[in-house]
C-alpha cells in the first residue's frame, strides 16, 4: 500500500492513508484537515475514547527533523494540564514516538473567519462577549508564562457560538527571543514589535485580540498584511452602532507601541460593561470586584 503522496502546494511528501486505516496507534484516519511546513493535521477516530479527535503529526520528510518535534512540543507545553474551556484538551503526547504526533480535542464548528464570511460582522455585545471569553483563555496561557503569538479569526473555532482558541504550534515563552529576520505570527495580525523580531511579550496577544475584535465588528481585517505594521495607518472607523468605549478599546489594543495598550484587566472591564441588558453580560455584575485580582493590572507591554 502506498504510504505517501506529494502535496500540491509545496511538492513535498504527505501521508496517504484511506479512511479507517491507522495513522498512529489508536487513531484511525478520517480526513486530512490541513498541511503545514513540518506537520499535517487530520481528523481521526479515537478507538480508545470512541470519539473524534484531531491528530497532528510530522510529515514524512520531517519525521526526524527536530523543528517538527519542537512545533508539536509547543502544543504540549500550552495544553498539558489545561483546564480552561476556551482551550482544547490534550489527549496524547506522542512526540517521542518514531512518528512524532499529538492528539487533541476535536472542536466542532466553523472558524470565526468562516462565520464572518457567511453571516457578516457581529454586533457590539456579541463581539464583547467573544472578546471576553477569548481574553480569559489567553490570560490562562499568560499565567503559565506563555504567549500564543498567532491570534487571528482563522485560529478561533465557534462551538455552539462560544470561541475556542486553537493552533498552539507558534506558542513562545515570555521573553523568548525571535530569530532575526524570521518573526513568528501572521502578517496583518502581528504587531510592529513582533515584525521587528523583538522578544516575546504578552502585549503581542493583546494586539491580536484587537485585530480579531475589529474584524468581528466590521467583517474585514484591520490592516493590509502587505503593509508593514510599523507604517500602517490607524484602523478604519468602526460602525456607528459600536459604542464609544468598545471603539476606544479596540483602537487602544491596536496601538503600535505596546506600552500604549491596555492591561488585560482594563480590557476586561470594558468588554464586561458593553452589554446593555444584565443577562447579556459575559459574567454577572456581582463578580466585577474579583476582576483586578484575576487579571492583574500590570501593563501588557
Amino acid at each position: 500500500m502506498r504510504l505517501t503522496e506529494l502535496d500540491e502546494e509545496d511538492g513535498e511528501p504527505i501521508w496517504d492513508r484511506p479512511s479507517g486505516t491507522e495513522l498512529v496507534t489508536g487513531y484511525l484516519a478520517w480526513e486530512r484537515l490541513s498541511v503545514g511546513t513540518r506537520c499535517e493535521t487530520w481528523l481521526v477516530w479515537s478507538t480508545r475514547l470512541w470519539y473524534p479527535a484531531v491528530l497532528k503529526l510530522a510529515r514524512p520528510h520531517q519525521v526526524t527533523h527536530p523543528r517538527a518535534v519542537r512545533s508539536l512540543g509547543r502544543e504540549i507545553e500550552a495544553l498539558e494540564g489545561n483546564q480552561h474551556p476556551c482551550l482544547p484538551r490534550l489527549f496524547t503526547d506522542g512526540t517521542s514516538d518514531p512518528l512524532p504526533h499529538i492528539a487533541v480535542e476535536y472542536i466542532d464548528g466553523p472558524t470565526l473567519d468562516e462565520e464572518l464570511d457567511t453571516n457578516g460582522p457581529v454586533g457590539a455585545e456579541e463581539a464583547a462577549s467573544l472578546g471576553a471569553q477569548l481574553l480569559a483563555g489567553v490570560v490562562a496561557l499568560h499565567d503559565r508564562d506563555l504567549v500564543h503569538v498567532d491570534l487571528k479569526p482563522e485560529n478561533v473555532i465557534l462551538r455552539d457560538g462560544r470561541p475556542i482558541l486553537i493552533d498552539f504550534g507558534s506558542v513562545r515563552r515570555i521573553g523568548a527571543p525571535q530569530p532575526l529576520g524570521r518573526p513568528v505570527g501572521t502578517a496583518g495580525y502581528a504587531p510592529p514589535e513582533m515584525e521587528a523580531c523583538k522578544p516575546i511579550a504578552v502585549g503581542m496577544d493583546l494586539y491580536g485580540l484587537g485585530a480579531i475584535l475589529f474584524e468581528a465588528l466590521t467583517g474585514r481585517p484591520a490592516f493590509d498584511p502587505a503593509v508593514p505594521a510599523c507604517s500602517r495607518p490607524a484602523a478604519e472607523a468602526m460602525p456607528c452602532s459600536v459604542t464609544a468605549p468598545l471603539r476606544a478599546l479596540v483602537a487602544s489594543l491596536l496601538e503600535p507601541r505596546p506600552e500604549d495598550r491596555p492591561s488585560a484587566a482594563e480590557a476586561m472591564r470594558v468588554l464586561g460593561a458593553v452589554a446593555v441588558e444584565p443577562e447579556a453580560r459575559p459574567w454577572p455584575e456581582w463578580a466585577d470586584g474579583w476582576l483586578p485580582g484575576r487579571f492583574t493590572e500590570r501593563r501588557y507591554g
